[in-house]
């Protein structure tokens, strides 16, 4: 089999995993950014404009990943598709090559009992001859 046929979904797996762990890890700190902000000394519009800020850079960070996610689920679904497809040409293409050795088999062994019925038929005339 062709080496494009190798498709290991252990790894994109892993590496999903690790996207969310990290996206999880990305949107944690940008919620305990904005408490640490909340808590903080800090006069009321300066307060709302780093909490603001933090915000924006929170709904960025994880419009960034699901895009990437998006991207990567599309890739492996073309690479599945892709896969399938080659996957169905080989198996046509050995059905065929298999009917056709079939054929070939069933006509020899046609031809094989041909022969051996007129070696009979000429043997048996012979003896009666």
């Amino acid at each position: 089999m062709n080496q494009d046929y190798n498709y290991n979904y252990q790894d994109d797996a892993r590496e999903y995993s690790g996207m969310a762990f990290v996206t999880g890890l990305l949107a944690g700190a940008a919620i305990g950014a904005g408490i640490g902000l909340w808590f903080a000394p800090r006069p009321g519009v300066e307060l709302r404009g780093q909490i603001s800020d933090s915000a924006k850079a929170v709904g960025k960070t994880v419009s960034d990943t699901v895009d990437g996610l998006a991207e990567r689920g599309r890739e492996v679904y073309d690479r599945a598709r892709d896969v399938a497809a080659r996957a169905g040409r080989e198996f046509d293409r050995v059905t065929t090559q298999t009917a056709k050795t079939a054929d070939r088999g069933m006509g020899m062994a046609n031809d094989m009992a041909n022969a051996a019925t007129g070696q009979a038929r000429r043997a048996q005339e012979e003896r009666h001859a």
